[in-house]
């Protein structure tokens, strides 16, 4: 699994809830010297703990038809990439101490500082992890704070703020290089051919009109050229809300014939109000930028619009029995609508250079000499798999 920026506070206290660690050493101990520079217990410990939880994806991965509920399961007797589990955490937690030196080393070399705001983002963070109560802290370890969960396991506070430092200067380094702007960034001819790869720019909504003439009806008058998507889309949306408003007239005359009274929430007699027009929505407004592997509103949905051609309409059901919906969907050239797409060219940017990061990293790590101390053998991974809430 690749290792992308450091993660924020909020969700490493979910991937932590995975798999906790309690393993903590009476003094401030140096498991590992890396090119020098020593690294603090804590921080061997959070990077152990991530590469267990990398380890366990992996075995998953590997083999999906393990039970892991099945009595006197371990991973410790499973293996990972043909190694024991333990060597492969082994190794991996050194590789992860082994870019945290990378990234900075690679940030200071570059130039680089963090701005003001970037220093009192991370400082303000970790104080209010080891400061205020945390719910979720309390029901998953029995601590009061994030911070008092994390000292639990050997990681402190000033571990704690080196890492957040390094994610942001691991952030920061990616940016400078493969960034917008950046030497060594995508270009714009591999952005467009990821993002038509990738993505679809699609508009549609779902037909659930009662006594209209069909889905297909309001298809074939864009596939006609009678009429634009916006038109069609606002015109459907005053059908429906107009049939809603009927249904209600109708049980409120019902109600009233009863001798029923109807009354809201407030206990106050009400009639139905007659739904304000939908006026025609400009069309940027109604497209939406999807992933081809999105599963919303449903996979089937989603598979058989990326199949259609670019200003193709058609008439999509999606499901099967009582689950199937009908929607009326057009596709876009996804290239023609650059203001929509900015938020997936920035995940692409990260998509298709990840892997030359990694590899930055990783040939700086190998020129480094790393020294394994004797307390490292204090930090078992079986104590991470064991741990208890307290």
């Amino acid at each position: 699994m690749k290792r992308t920026a450091k993660t924020a506070a909020a969700a490493i206290l979910v991937a932590a809830a995975a798999v906790s660690a309690a393993s903590c050493a009476t003094s401030q101990t140096y498991p590992l010297t890396i090119d020098g520079e020593q690294i603090r217990a804590g921080i061997f410990i959070f990077e152990q703990q991530a590469a267990i939880n990398s380890a366990k994806d992996k075995v998953r991965e590997e083999q999906p038809d393990l039970d892991m509920n099945a009595e006197g399961f371990s991973y410790l007797n499973t293996t990972v990439e043909g190694k024991s589990f333990t060597d492969w955490v082994n190794e991996k937690a050194i590789e992860y101490c082994r870019d945290y030196i990378a990234e900075k080393r690679l940030f200071a070399s570059n130039g680089l500082t963090l701005t003001a705001e970037q220093n009192t983002s991370v400082k303000d963070n970790v104080n209010a992890l080891w400061d205020e109560s945390n719910y979720y802290a309390q029901i998953l370890y029995g601590t009061n704070t994030i911070g008092e969960y994390f000292e639990s396991l050997g990681i402190s506070k000033q571990s704690f703020s080196a890492l957040q430092e390094a994610s942001e200067m691991r952030q920061a380094l990616f940016d400078h290089f493969y960034g917008e702007g950046g030497s060594l960034a995508a270009t714009a001819e591999e952005l467009n051919a990821a993002l038509e790869s990738d993505y679809l720019a699609i508009a549609y909504f779902d037909y659930n009109l009662t006594n209209g003439d069909g889905a297909q009806a309001y298809a074939d008058r864009v596939i006609s050229g009678g009429d634009s998507f916006p038109e069609v889309y606002a015109s459907y949306s005053n059908a429906y809300l107009k049939e809603e408003y009927d249904k209600q007239v109708e049980e409120a005359a019902q109600a009233a014939a009863e001798g029923v009274e109807e009354e809201t929430e407030d206990g106050v007699n009400t009639t139905p109000t007659e739904p304000a027009t939908v006026d025609v929505p400009e069309e940027n407004s109604i497209i939406k930028i999807v992933k081809k592997d999105s599963t919303d509103p449903s996979e089937d949905f989603i598979k058989q619009a990326a199949e259609m051609a670019a200003g193709e309409v058609k008439v999509i059901t999606a499901g099967e029995g009582d689950s199937a919906k009908t929607y009326v969907v057009k596709r876009y050239a996804i290239l023609d609508h650059p203001d929509l797409t900015t938020s997936a060219i920035n995940a692409l940017r990260s998509d298709l250079k990840e892997d030359d990061f990694e590899k930055m990293l990783d040939d700086a790590g190998k020129t480094y000499t790393i020294i394994e101390d004797s307390s490292k053998n204090l930090y078992k991974i079986e104590t991470i798999l064991n741990y208890k809430k307290k």
